[in-house]
Order: structure tokens, then sequence, then C-alpha cells
């Protein structure tokens, strides 16, 4: 995975972190759809679960 591209925060540094993850996250789906899940559901319970990880890692979760 790369890096952002510089040190501190910069205008297209959100951008950069998506692009450095999506290979990641296809090859995620491609693991679920090998494993008999549907891409769209996997798709939908990857966004789910990133929203429950955003919450913990930025202590919004009620649940905490």
């Amino acid at each position: 995975m790369n890096g952002p591209k510089h040190d501190k925060g910069y205008a297209d540094r959100a951008i950069d972190c998506q692009e450095a993850v999506a290979a990641g996250i296809i090859n995620l789906l491609d693991e679920a759809e090998e494993a008999g899940w549907d891409r769209v559901e996997a798709a939908k319970a990857i966004v789910n679960v990133a929203i429950g990880v955003h919450m913990g890692e930025s202590g919004t979760d009620p649940e905490e």
C-alpha cells in the first residue's frame, strides 16, 4: 500500500488514502465472491463494517 504523498495534511490526502486502500477492497470483494457471497452484499457489508470501525476509532460509538 502506498503511503501519503506528504507528511502533513494536504488538499487531496483523503482521495490519496481512498486510492491506496481501493486495491485491498477489490481483493476483499473478490475473496467474498469466491466464498459464495454476492459482490453487492459484500460491498454493503464492507460499508457497514467501515462505519462501525470509524465510530470505534473516533470515539463516537454509542455502545462504548
